[in-house]
C-alpha cells in the first residue's frame, strides 16, 4: 500500500523531518519516507550519505538515521560502516509494519482515519493540538539551545529524543471523554531534567 505522507505531518516542516518518531508505526513510515529519497543503484560514502540525509531532516543527527535505516533493512552498508546503498531487497511498508507493529498499512490507514475524525482512541491529535505541542516543545528547545551555546557557540540546533506526540498527556474524564493537555513527556521527569537531557544529547551528538 502507498505511504500516506499526511500521517507524518506532525513530524515534518518544509518537506523535512523535524524529528524522528521514537517508536511505532510513525517511525516506520518516516524511515520508509527517507528510503524513498535514496536513488537505487547509487553507492554513497558515509560523508555523501550524511549529506543526503541532512537535506531530509532538520535535527542534525544523520548518524541515528543511518543506523535506523540499516537496522530496518532499508539500506545496506559495508562491514566497516562505509559505502551505503539502498537495499534492493528491502521490505515493503506492509512487511515492516507487520514485523514491528503487528499491523498492515491498510489497517494503520484505517486507524489514522478514525482517530482524525474523532472516532478512535486518544492517540489521534488535531492540528490545533499538534501546533500547541510544537510551540511548547520549541520553547523547551530554545531554553536548551541557550545552555548548549554557552558551551558550544557553534551549535545552532538541539537533539530531542522525544517526538512532538510525546508532549501530550491523556486523561479520561468520567463518564466518557478523553481530554488532552500539553506537558513534559512523562518519562522525562521534570522540565529541568528534560532540558538537561536535550543539552546532553545535543553535545554528545555534535
Amino acid at each position: 500500500m502507498e505511504l500516506d505522507f499526511n500521517q507524518l505531518k506532525g513530524f515534518m516542516s518544509g518537506g523535512k523531518l523535524t524529528h524522528l518518531p521514537s517508536k511505532g508505526k510513525k517511525k516506520i513510515m518516516a524511515l520508509v519516507w527517507l528510503s524513498e529519497h535514496i536513488k537505487p543503484g547509487c553507492v554513497f560514502t558515509e560523508k555523501a550519505f550524511n549529506a543526503l540525509l541532512n537535506k531530509l531532516h532538520t535535527f542534525g543527527d544523520p548518524a541515528i538515521l543511518r543506523r535506523e535505516l540499516y537496522d530496518h533493512y532499508l539500506v545496506n552498508r559495508n562491514p566497516d560502516g562505509s559505502d551505503y546503498r539502498l537495499n534492493p531487497e528491502r521490505p515493503s511498508l506492509d512487511e515492516l509494519l507487520v514485523k514491528y507493529c503487528g499491523e498492515s498499512a491498510e489497517k494503520v490507514s484505517q486507524t489514522e482515519s478514525a482517530e482524525n475524525t474523532g472516532q478512535g482512541s486518544a492517540a489521534g491529535y488535531s492540528d490545533g493540538d499538534l501546533a500547541e505541542a510544537e510551540d511548547f516543545r520549541n520553547r523547551i528547545h530554545a531554553e536548551a539551545l541557550k545552555r548548549v551555546q554557552a558551551i558550544r557557540p557553534d551549535i545552532g540546533y538541539v537533539i530531542d529524543r522525544y517526538a512532538v506526540e510525546s508532549y501530550f498527556q491523556q486523561h479520561w474524564d468520567y463518564p466518557g471523554a478523553w481530554y488532552t493537555i500539553v506537558a513534559i513527556p512523562e518519562s522525562a521527569g521534570s522540565r529541568e531534567a528534560l532540558i538537561d537531557t536535550i543539552v546532553r544529547d545535543t553535545l554528545k551528538g555534535s
